[in-house]
């Protein structure tokens, strides 16, 4: 397989061809040929930093992902192989060493300036977003009880978010959901965090819903699309912290969206700490504008 690198940098479809390739050498093996790679930091993949408003480079650190590969990679469109495997892997296949990307410095964080084409050919939409997160997850993972829940929360995922525009895992404790059903949503967060909480250690998801404009890019083939932005996203990420846990809330705009259809779904006005009707789920620490928002428990 290292012979058949075309490079530190192999876009999706490269790494799809090199996955089918090594799975008919094998004899039909399923599990991805490089995901024990990025489980241990040595694979990373370019995302869109939603809050820097630009592309990066990410690579899972120690501790981020239990060592044992699950068989599967993040959505992406370019993969990214250690600067440290350069020399092992150029001993065996000569070319590689000749075709390392020149126009970025691989790295964990740092930019990625060849995006200009993917950036750009985002699609604007008005869909309600689902962000959740495991609360607690590093006490998880001290007890060596992770895998299992991130585990139930990809099988959940997949079993709950059937029709969603948009779905991303990230890191194994978090999740992000597009869909144009608001109330198909809020079952997906109700099912995803009833099964979750079965696995060891009884995790416990807190859930945020918004609704608003996401950007969506169209992956390669039939992938679906990826998000890589959007007001929806930041707000659904900034209010997610504030969510006790095992709770689902909600901002007034999904209230509004959800209101609009039939459902046995009730909302009760959630109160702030200082006692007002209103939160500020401005993230402290940056240099962002208030962001002062109603939100309500989402209860069935």
């Amino acid at each position: 397989m290292l012979r058949r690198l075309p490079g530190n940098v192999l876009t999706r479809q490269e790494m799809e061809t090199l996955f089918f390739e090594h799975s008919l050498a094998t004899g039909g093996e399923e599990k991805h040929v490089f995901c024990a790679l990025f489980r241990v930091g040595l694979l990373g993949y370019v995302e869109y930093d939603r809050v820097r408003g630009e592309w990066a480079q990410r690579f899972l650190r120690p501790g981020e992902a239990t060592l044992e590969p699950d068989g599967m990679l993040p959505q992406a469109t370019h993969y990214l192989l250690h600067p440290v495997l350069q020399d092992v892997i150029g001993r065996v296949n000569a070319s590689y060493q000749q075709n390392v990307h020149r126009g970025n410095i691989v790295g964990y964080g740092k930019p990625w300036r060849a995006q200009e084409n993917a950036g750009s050919a985002f699609s604007v939409h008005a869909l309600s977003v689902l962000k959740g997160d495991i609360y607690g997850f590093g006490t998880l993972m001290h007890a060596r009880i992770d895998g299992p829940v991130r585990q139930a929360l990809d099988e959940a995922v997949r079993r709950w978010a059937k029709g969603a525009a948009a779905v991303e895992l990230g890191a194994g404790d978090s999740l992000l959901i597009a869909h144009e059903d608001p109330v198909a949503l809020a079952q997906a967060a109700r099912h995803i965090i009833d099964e979750v909480y079965q696995a060891d250690g009884q995790p416990r998801l807190r859930v945020a819903l918004h609704f608003g404009e996401v950007h969506l890019q169209a992956d390669a083939g039939d992938a679906p699309p990826l998000i890589v932005g959007g007001d929806a996203i930041l707000c659904a990420a900034r209010v997610e912290p504030h969510v006790l846990p095992a709770q689902i809330w909600a901002t007034e705009e999904f209230r509004e969206q959800l209101a609009r259809r039939p459902s046995l779904w009730r909302t009760t006005p959630v109160i702030a700490p200082d006692g007002s009707d209103r939160f500020n789920v401005r993230k402290d620490g940056r240099d962002e504008p208030d962001l002062w928002v109603r939100l309500y428990r989402l209860e069935f």
